[in-house]
């Protein structure tokens, strides 16, 4: 059994998605509280919990201020924010503070559910409208995105991988065996050989040349 934490203040959508999940995968358990301050009280009580699906604006804590007091709980947790925001700004802060998946509310069941299991095997799940757009509304280039990785070293492309779990610089350095600042360096590396300004875009880059996992 796979255990979940749902975050949605939302009774009545909470009450049905819970319905709708355990239906459709009973090897989930679901754990659903309706505020942040719940849901961190719940992860602590609940060692089990390796999976997160969350409202972005709820009425406590919420938002990037809970994603990271999460992954700081529970540092290896996979994080699904649910919202019925569309901005790519929401989408954008949700990804740098760690989210795996963004998904709008009004998706399907199915789709949903395809996303739950892509943030569980490790893939990064955002709109597709976003994929192709940078946090200044600029359409990004398509162009062989697999030879920009090609050019990143391997202890570049280690970085970025970990980058692309939703690590941040203190987490990989940890886990890499390094200070913080190489890893810093390594980061400023990887924006300009990739060409990009920020850690999303590195990210997006990645997903689009196939090396952490396809575009979904």
């Amino acid at each position: 059994m796979r255990a979940i934490l749902l975050i949605d203040d939302h009774a009545m959508f909470r009450e049905g998605l819970v319905l709708a999940l355990t239906q459709a995968a009973p090897d989930f358990t679901v754990h659903a509280v309706s505020n942040g301050s719940e849901a961190i009280a719940e992860l602590e009580a609940h060692s089990g919990i390796s999976v997160v699906m969350m409202d972005y604006y709820l009425p406590d804590v919420g938002g990037s201020a809970l994603l990271r007091r999460l992954r700081q709980a529970r540092p290896g947790i996979h994080i699904l924010v649910l919202s019925a925001s569309e901005d790519p700004d929401d989408v954008h802060a949700a990804l740098s503070a760690g989210a795996q998946g963004f998904i709008h509310k009004s998706a399907s069941s199915k789709t949903l559910l395809e996303a739950l299991h892509g943030v569980i095997e490790g893939k990064q799940i955002v709109p597709d409208t976003y994929a192709a757009i940078d946090t200044n509304g600029r359409r990004l280039p398509q162009s062989d995105d697999a030879a920009l990785l090609s050019a990143l070293t391997p202890r570049q492309i280690e970085v970025l991988r970990l980058v692309c779990d939703g690590l941040r610089n203190s987490e990989i350095s940890a886990r890499l065996g390094t200070s913080e600042k190489t890893v810093k360096a390594h980061m400023t590396a990887i924006l300009a050989g990739l060409g990009v300004i920020n850690r999303t875009q590195a990210v997006l880059i990645a997903r689009r040349a196939g090396l952490f996992g396809k575009p979904n």
